[in-house]
């Protein structure tokens, strides 16, 4: 499998990430693998992940520097990393720092936390590296819907801003769009390069509750559906996410779409 939705954070941030989720009272859950780079590797490998994401974001200035650089490295030591970094307009000269993710890194592409970074996808600021991304075939994934606990519901209009302007930019929207599930199908109608990726969807778990667009979205969207888990920060087994999947017996050659083959078109 292809894990396009997997965080890799240094040892020292997943830290503070893990005690951000459990130590708030307003939805959030305990993490059930507090685990980081070569047990997560193993983690993953032991079940049945052979490539996935290395999902980063900031919410300060210098962070995403300090990540992206994370990342550079330990994409070097293990083959198994699909190098993702991340942007902070915040830091300034997004056309530089964009220049050194895709031409000295060759990165992948950049994962986007609106709600996190208090940047939003719209932001102008951004323009410069959506602008270098569509040119060279890479991929923003970004998490504009509400779901789980966040109180804004634009994201869907904020996105197809970026999308009037850049319509070629790839597009992977995070967790399928929850909770605005019915938001985004028409952005992948009129842009072809619209994606989701299936993070916590359909996983029958009080943390993240009518979290499932349902059977016919997936089939309508089976050339666009990405498979995702967002491990490690889950509170449940890892399986219940690829068995969530299985259990709407979608068919060998949907799944096969899901868990690998669209990855693999979208990533060329």
């Amino acid at each position: 499998m292809i894990d396009m939705h997997v965080h890799y954070f240094p040892p020292a941030v997943f830290r503070a990430i893990w005690r951000y989720f459990e130590t708030k009272s307003f939805g959030l859950w305990t993490i059930r693998y507090k685990e980081h780079t070569a047990k997560h590797i193993a983690t993953l490998k032991e079940s049945g992940v052979d490539k996935f994401t290395t999902l980063v974001y900031a919410h300060k200035p210098g962070l995403a520097d300090y990540l992206n650089g994370f990342i550079a490295e330990e994409s070097t030591k293990h083959k198994e990393l699909i190098p993702f970094g991340t942007i902070y307009v915040g830091d300034g000269d997004v056309k530089k720092r964009a220049r050194q993710l895709f031409e000295s890194y060759n990165f992948f592409g950049i994962k986007l936390h609106p709600f996190v970074s208090h940047e939003q996808l719209d932001d102008q600021k951004f323009f410069p590296a959506y602008e270098m991304m569509e040119a060279m075939g890479k991929t923003v994934i970004c998490h504009p819907g509400s779901g789980p606990v966040y109180e804004h519901t634009d994201g869907a209009d904020r996105l197809e801003k970026v999308l009037a302007e850049f319509p070629r930019l790839k597009v992977v929207v995070a967790h399928c769009g929850a909770f605005e599930y019915g938001d985004y199908p028409r952005l992948a109608h009129e842009y072809e390069n619209v994606y989701f990726d299936t993070a916590m969807n359909c996983v029958h778990h009080n943390t993240f509750h009518n979290n499932c667009p349902g059977k016919n979205f997936f089939i309508e969207f089976q050339d666009r559906v990405l498979y995702g888990s967002d491990f490690p920060n889950i509170p449940y087994a890892y399986r219940d996410q690829s068995d969530a999947l299985r259990n709407m017996q979608l068919g060998d050659v949907i799944e096969g779409k899901i868990f690998r083959t669209n990855a693999e078109r979208l990533l060329a």
